[in-house]
């Protein structure tokens, strides 16, 4: 009878654990693929990608801390709590220079906004280039929007076009 008993205790056991682990198995799976980003690769990118106004006056630290500063920001703003995120996240992407202005003077980093602004112009090519952002091409979304109808209706000629112009006078 307590042969039966551990028998049953340890078929139990191993079914609620098998259970947890296929738990768990499918939640990673459904994880997107994580990226891992290399701190010295990314200064080299953009220090590569900055102006040469740039860098000619941003040392390789004080764009160590700007590019910790925009990550920062990534995180403490745009971080989506497990399962509270039904697309991607969007943001403007120079959302972040007014955060990063105002902890630059908080941690004594003496930068200006158009530094800053090349900075995470810079930092966004090398996330994207990497996989972690996706930035949608302006001229991609204004071809999006030109070959959209601007109103259901009938087109009115405007009064930049030809006989457009109500009241125009003939020569």
């Amino acid at each position: 009878m307590e042969l039966v008993g551990i028998i049953v205790a340890v078929v139990a056991v191993v079914v609620v654990a098998l259970l947890f682990v296929g738990w768990a198995v499918g939640k990673t799976t459904a994880m997107p693929a994580q990226i891992v980003i290399d701190a010295e690769e990314a200064i080299e990118f953009c220090a590569e990608a900055l102006p040469v106004s740039i860098t000619s006056v941003l040392s390789y630290d004080e764009l160590r801390r700007l590019l910790r500063l925009h990550l920062e920001w990534i995180q403490a703003y745009h971080w989506a709590p497990e399962g509270a995120s039904d697309g991607p996240i969007v943001f403007e992407q120079l959302d972040a220079v007014d955060y990063m202005i105002e902890r630059a003077d908080v941690t004594d980093l003496d930068v200006t906004r158009d530094q800053i602004e090349a900075v995470i112009e810079a930092h966004s090519a090398y996330l994207q280039v990497m996989g972690a952002i996706h930035i949608d091409d302006p001229v991609d979304v204004e071809a999006d929007l030109a070959q959209m109808p601007l109103l259901d209706g009938p087109r009115r000629p405007s009064a930049l076009e030809e006989g457009g112009a109500t009241g125009s006078t003939e020569p």
